[in-house]
């Protein structure tokens, strides 16, 4: 099928991509999935699980999905939500980690872990540091010590916007830092995403 063979990276949404990624999400749940697991890598790693890459396509696919199961399937015909949908996101590729912290830590605050990107996949030291923005998860409360409610800090998610022209149509490692020391990394080809 036409919607999951794979496309160069998108570097500006055309009418024509706009449809292409609406319909991706008006799909059977298992082309979906099939969509998105170019962009997802599940790692080993005991604290950083998960690195994902948003592009705008897959942005506007995940937009639409959401629309779409509160019932609003009005924007997934529509050009002109979907271009208003995308305004503020335009020409940027997203990246996303996911962090797990031991259930026995002591942290008050998340460390700073940081995402990075590398031109050549085989070099070691390679990465960037770009501008990440960190989102604390905590757990649900529960009754601490003298009956007091509390929560513990259980993971983080990091998140960066790159102009996609940074990342262009090429292969880079996408990783995590802390404290200027890699703590996980993979690769992904820009070439084969949408």
């Amino acid at each position: 099928m036409r919607l999951l063979l794979p496309f160069a990276l998108v570097l500006s949404m055309s009418s024509m991509e706009i449809e292409r990624a609406q319909q991706v999400a008006r799909g059977r749940a298992s082309e979906r999935e099939q969509f998105h697991r170019r962009y997802v890598v599940n790692l080993p790693d005991p604290a950083v699980t998960q690195i994902e890459v948003i592009t705008e396509f897959r942005r506007l696919v995940l937009t639409t999905e959401e629309h779409i199961l509160r019932g609003d399937w009005l924007f997934s015909r529509s050009l002109r939500l979907a271009e208003e949908a995308l305004r503020s996101s335009r020409g940027l590729v997203g990246l996303k980690a996911s962090i797990r912290f031991n259930p026995l830590n002591a942290y008050v605050a998340p460390p700073a872990y940081v995402l990075a990107i590398g031109v050549t996949p085989g070099a070691t030291g390679s990465l960037a540091q770009v501008d990440t923005q960190l989102s604390a998860q905590y757990s649900t409360p529960f009754r601490g010590p003298g009956k007091k409610m509390v929560t513990s800090l259980v993971g983080a998610v990091i998140e960066s916007s790159l102009p996609v022209e940074r990342v262009g149509q090429t292969t880079r490692v996408v990783g995590v830092m802390l404290d200027g020391k890699e703590a996980a990394r993979t690769i992904f080809d820009f070439a084969r995403l949408d």
